[in-house]
């Protein structure tokens, strides 16, 4: 099925990006409440857009990534064989770690399993940056795969 933005991709992967700038923009508005100290607003924010993005991954990205036949990858850039692995590394790191940041963050691990308190700002900072790098490769992956 083709996609949705004019592109060589397929709906699932217009889906892919623009889902993953919906979520990147989620963290920066959640990490803009913490600044402000609205730490509730903040953790449901982060907390949403963490979910939306394991969604992504395992509903979208992941089916994606499976579905390629290797001859598909003929035709691709070179640029592109250092980009996707690049996405996929960073992007697994981000994940996870982001995952037991909101995990933490949430209170939803046994006390031994968590990070001190006194270390969180500085884990929170990690994660985000570490998204962040993720969604832009991404978004530099899909532009050399997809657009002419």
């Amino acid at each position: 099925m083709t996609g949705f933005l004019g592109t060589k991709a397929t709906f699932a992967q217009d889906v892919s990006l623009v889902g993953s700038i919906l979520v990147a923009i989620a963290f920066i508005v959640g990490a803009y409440l913490a600044v402000r100290g609205r730490y509730t607003a903040h953790r449901w924010v982060q907390t949403g857009a963490a979910v939306m993005n394991l969604a992504l991954v395992f509903g979208v990205m992941i089916p994606s990534l499976l579905a390629v036949t290797p001859d598909e990858n003929l035709t691709l850039p070179a640029a592109a064989f250092v980009a996707m692995p690049a996405h996929e590394v960073v992007g697994t790191v981000a994940m996870l770690f982001g995952v037991y940041v909101v995990l933490v963050g949430n209170g939803w691990l046994p006390a031994r399993w968590r990070f001190p308190y006194s270390s969180y700002k500085l884990l929170m900072r990690i994660a985000f940056a570490l998204y962040l790098v993720a969604t832009i490769v991404g978004v530099a992956v899909y532009v050399l795969i997809h657009t002419p």
